[in-house]
């Protein structure tokens, strides 16, 4: 592996799983923005369709892009193999389901070769949602994500979409990198991998940015905005937010006194959110945002009773 002097700037990396139709449009919006201090890497996650065979035909016409498999199921393992197989300095994070726009690689690559704080570990763009088909009223969705034309650091907690970010390749190994218990991993809809990280190294005294001019379209399916996927989804949320404040306890008494608490007072969180909801169906979209809540206050209380049945669940 090179080092980090000797390598490029950027590594535009992006992982995929069995979407090989949407890998190739991600790919083609960047393949023009490419210049000799970037280079590409393809990570395919145990994909089971044609990703491969695109993939490959990606890089025989291409030789800036290199491919890499990742066996572990999981977004999570596959950005970690990105990271370790990486030469840039930096690696920047494309989903396989978005279009990097014009002058999206520029920017960072402005940004990133005369940064304004060798203490950035993190930036990232707007993103802005392709919808397939109009999302229902009821969602309060505007398909933007976009925090203003000015460059700037961002408060703690505060991270941009992960969809379209890039890491310092040192710092984001030296704090860990992805947390596997984190992140879709097959069909399951974890989340939550970059703000996990981000906080660590904002912990670790880095700082993260907002990047204006490297905006992306992210492909939201129509399947996504369906009342039974949001609901999966925001249960999902709840495990990933149930994992991150176990990790941020500390182990015995402290640990299991939490973990019980909300086990127990989540059956009571729920029935409130869902009794409300009764008694507003005059105004839909606070109906949906009160199921939505119990939703995710479940799935904190499930992974909480999870984490102390199964040996496997481990909370670094």
């Amino acid at each position: 592996m090179n080092s980090q002097a000797s390598g490029p700037l950027i590594t535009v990396a992006i992982c995929t799983r069995n979407r090989a139709v949407l890998l190739e449009k991600a790919v083609r919006s960047v393949l023009p923005q490419m210049t000799g201090d970037a280079e590409f890497l393809i990570v395919d996650n145990a994909s089971t369709d044609d990703t491969a065979e695109m993939a490959a035909r990606l890089a025989a016409d291409n030789p800036c892009v290199k491919i890499l498999r990742e066996g572990e199921l999981g977004l999570s393992a596959a950005r970690n193999a990105a990271l370790k197989e990486a030469h840039g300095q930096y690696v920047l994070f494309l989903d396989d389901d978005a279009k990097a726009e014009p002058g999206w690689l520029a920017a960072y690559q402005r940004f990133l070769s005369a940064p304004p704080s060798e203490k950035i570990a993190v930036v990232g763009g707007a993103v802005f949602s392709k919808f397939e088909m109009p999302p229902p009223s009821w969602i309060k969705a505007t398909g933007v994500y976009d925090l203003g034309n000015t460059q700037k650091p961002l408060p703690y907690r505060d991270s941009p979409l992960g969809c379209n970010i890039a890491y310092s390749r040192k710092a984001a190994i030296s704090a860990g990198m992805f947390d596997t218990q984190l992140g879709r991993k097959g069909s399951q809809m974890m989340s939550r991998e970059e703000s996990d990280l981000n906080l660590r190294l904002q912990d670790a005294g880095y700082e993260i940015w907002w990047l204006p001019g490297a905006a992306i379209l992210h492909f939201e399916p129509a399947r996504r905005t369906k009342f039974r996927a949001l609901m999966c989804s925001k249960f999902a949320d709840g495990r990933s937010i149930a994992i991150q404040r176990l990790k941020s306890r500390r182990k015995g008494w402290d640990r299991f006194s939490y973990r019980m608490a909300r086990v127990v007072i989540t059956p009571f969180q729920a029935s409130l959110c869902l009794l409300a909801s009764l008694f507003t169906l005059p105004w839909r979209h606070r109906q949906m945002g009160l199921l939505l809540r119990a939703a995710l206050v479940a799935g904190i209380g499930w992974q909480m009773l999870a984490t102390g049945r199964n040996p496997g669940d481990k909370h670094p």
